[in-house]
């Protein structure tokens, strides 16, 4: 019963640490030739977005859109592939708190 209880807090302690990493993990994405930029961290939190002037232009307005929608998306698709690559890495240090 102490063993468990021991292994429990151990895995509390990895979740919290890694959180604190994904919230460092950051990545950029783009799109329309690198005229519309994102930046993400590891919590799926916009942290910038950059648009280039000639795409704030009224006609462009459904342009824009879908460039920022498609780097929003890649943005996301790029966290969750790191974080799938840290979860894996964790996952494998607590085999033995899992059996």
């Amino acid at each position: 019963m102490f063993q468990q209880m021991r292994d429990l807090l151990k895995l509390q302690a990895q979740a919290k640490r890694m959180q604190k990493e994904m919230r460092q993990i950051s990545v950029e994405a783009e799109s329309e030739g690198g005229k519309i930029r994102v930046e993400m961290n590891g919590e799926q939190i916009v942290q910038k977005i950059e648009i280039a002037e000639d795409l704030l232009r009224p006609e462009n307005k459904h342009r824009l859109e879908t460039g920022l929608l498609k780097t929003l998306r890649e943005a996301a698709k790029a966290i969750q592939r790191q974080v799938a690559q840290k979860g894996k890495a964790m996952m494998g240090g607590l085999s033995g708190l899992l059996k």
